[in-house]
């Protein structure tokens, strides 16, 4: 599923750096992430995600002495595979993410907020194809500014912008008992211009690869990392553009599928920054539930 928990940015002038995208690095990495499901699945998933920043980090990664602070969300999010309907040989799918968050998008270190809607996220067109142990899906979003923004202002939820992003992935699945899996992903994101600012962030392509084995029936460990970089500079920001943003992550996951409940998965992730630059360093902390029926 889509996480859409968006990075933060840092108000001080002294750690200015770029909009960053606003799919959230790992978010949708799994060991089988790029597996749709069976035609007639629909997937109800609901998701805590906890962001806390060790540091906020230069263009040469060195740490701008502002201080730490946490970033926390939530996620409400819908997928539906139609039956009986293919589009070049693929399975079809489409889904909508819900997002919300108890921080603001631009935080002061020690801000709290109540949870309060973000951006949306709506995937209208998503293909499937399945051959033996290889499975692969592609996929456009985009996402709605429908989180409170204003320029300059402390309570922002959203970004005030459009974006879209298009996704291709492929999964290997062992065909035993107790497979091995491995997953290849990348994502490519690009902006519309920031309502009132006239600010356009930078195209933004992440790549994404997790690997794990089931060890037990419905228990998996698995290990994953990404990097996400900017393909372009920030436009239209006042005072000047700042250098472009990568993302380092590197992290793992748990996932449960309870026998005693058909169609459950729990599923657990933990990541861990480095060597980012004009962006942020912490650790990421996720726990999915999701229903298939």
């Amino acid at each position: 599923m889509l996480l859409a928990l968006v990075l933060v940015e840092p108000v001080t002038a002294k750690a200015q750096v770029p909009i960053s995208g606003n799919y959230g690095l790992g978010g949708g990495l799994g060991q089988t992430s790029a597996i749709m499901p069976p035609q007639g699945t629909r997937i109800v998933e609901n998701g805590w995600i906890s962001y806390s920043i060790d540091r906020f980090v230069d263009g040469n990664g060195n740490d701008l002495g502002v201080g730490g602070t946490s970033v926390h969300a939530m996620r409400l999010a819908f997928k539906t595979v139609v039956p009986d309907v293919q589009i070049l040989g693929g399975d079809y799918s489409y889904g909508l993410v819900l997002t919300y968050r108890d921080q603001v998008l631009r935080p002061a270190p020690g801000a709290r907020t109540a949870y309060q809607i973000g951006d949306t996220v709506i995937s209208p067109l998503g293909l499937g194809w399945h051959n033996g142990a290889w499975h692969t899906q592609v996929s456009y979003t985009f996402w709605a500014p429908t989180g409170r923004f204003q320029a300059g202002g402390a309570q922002n939820t959203g970004k005030g912008l459009w974006s879209h992003m298009f996704y291709a992935g492929t999964t290997w699945r062992q065909q035993t008992e107790l497979p091995w899996s491995a997953t290849l992903q990348a994502r490519f994101e690009t902006f519309g211009r920031q309502e009132t600012t006239n600010i356009r962030p930078g195209d933004v392509l992440s790549i994404e690869a997790a690997f794990g084995k089931e060890v037990a029936k419905g228990v998996s460990l698995g290990l994953a990392a990404a990097t996400s970089f900017q393909v372009s500079r920030q436009s239209g920001t006042p005072g000047g553009d700042p250098g472009k943003y990568r993302i380092n992550i590197i992290g793992a996951e748990v996932v449960w599928k309870p026998k005693a409940l058909p169609g459950f998965q729990i599923a657990s992730r933990v990541g861990k920054d480095f060597d980012n630059r004009n962006s942020t360093e912490g650790v990421t902390a996720l726990l999915s539930l999701a229903y298939a029926f």
